[in-house]
């Protein structure tokens, strides 16, 4: 055989034996990472009397072809409904009716199970089992947010609150925290049994944030100061983390002039202790606003107490997350 003849054909074979690799390495890697569909569930039907509870309606059960974590999720599913039965049997309801719907993003799948209970007051509860839908793997309101947005979840309860106090309880005591919550690709939704929020009878009630309006922004512990007054206040410099949020700040006649869409929020003004906020004097804090070279500093609960449907976590290394609802 010609020597190019030759070269050719080990070429081909070297070829023949990469094209084959990749395609392995492709499989095993779909085999490992799983990625959710619609065909990888299928709907079972309850329809049994246990300890003089009549128990009826639908539920999904994930089927193998998702991958190894199928049992797991169908577990966790199981308890979500276990847990609904056993609090129907607290309200001596005499019938508890089970429905339930799926949302998925690339991110988290929901599936969400309500529980219609009929007792002397009748009521809907609801849970939620959230996975990842590449692994299967469990997760939470943390971990599909990427953030800790409970003190955000509870301002905009207290908000709606305050916005319709006939509707809602004054002193609420269902923490967003382990509350059922699904995602779809343009909001996130926090899901409460009816009467944990509210006093109306009805549905679940729901939070609803549209995902492009949460802002986060972290500041790092160096780039804040802490007051040595004795009180240790954290000073933080407030036209940045505004800009990081989605705010303007404006220098007009010696007064920081925060700004959204056009519309002014807060007027700040160096040495005076009066945060107004849209025009009207709102509150005083630990300290007025403060310069320091070209920069203003505010205390840190300047972010929950006076700007709007705003909140922060403070991690062990002393960074803070901000984080705000853009979606007034």
């Amino acid at each position: 055989m010609p020597k190019f003849l030759r070269y050719a054909s080990a070429l081909i074979f070297c070829f023949t034996v990469l094209v084959v690799a990749v395609y392995a390495f492709e499989s095993r890697g779909a085999m490992l990472a799983p990625v959710w569909q619609t065909n990888m569930y299928e709907t079972e039907t309850l329809n049994r009397r246990e300890q003089g509870l009549d128990i009826r309606g639908e539920f999904p059960m994930v089927l193998d072809e998702f991958g190894p974590a199928y049992e797991s999720i169908n577990t966790r599913i199981d308890a979500a409904i276990d847990t609904l039965v056993e609090g129907s049997r607290r309200i001596r309801a005499r019938s508890v009716t089970f429905d339930y719907n799926i949302e998925h993003t690339s991110d988290v799948v929901s599936i969400v199970i309500y529980a219609h209970s009929r007792a002397v007051t009748d009521r809907t509860s609801v849970k939620s089992v959230n996975f990842n839908p590449s692994d299967g793997r469990a997760m939470s309101l943390t971990q599909a947010v990427g953030h800790n947005i409970t003190p955000l979840a509870e301002a905009r309860i207290a908000e709606m609150i305050r916005l319709d106090p006939a509707t809602y309880h004054a002193a609420f005591s269902a923490r967003p925290t382990g509350q059922a919550f699904y995602m779809t690709n343009t909001s996130l939704v926090l899901l409460f049994d009816e009467f944990q929020l509210s006093s109306v009878p009805g549905a679940t009630t729901s939070i609803s944030f549209q995902r492009s309006n949460l802002r986060f922004y972290t500041l790092q512990r160096l780039d804040y100061t802490i007051s040595d007054d004795g009180y240790a206040i954290r000073l933080i410099p407030v036209g940045r983390v505004l800009a990081g949020l989605g705010y303007t700040t404006a220098w007009v006649d010696g007064e920081a002039v925060v700004s959204r869409g056009g519309r002014t929020i807060i007027t700040l003004t160096p040495g005076d202790n009066n945060y107004q906020l849209n025009g009207v004097m709102q509150r005083s804090l630990e300290v007025a606003p403060t310069m320091s070279g070209n920069r203003m500093y505010v205390p840190i609960s300047f972010f929950d107490q006076i700007l709007p449907l705003t909140a922060f976590n403070v991690a062990a290394n002393g960074s803070v997350t901000f984080m705000t609802y853009l979606g007034r």
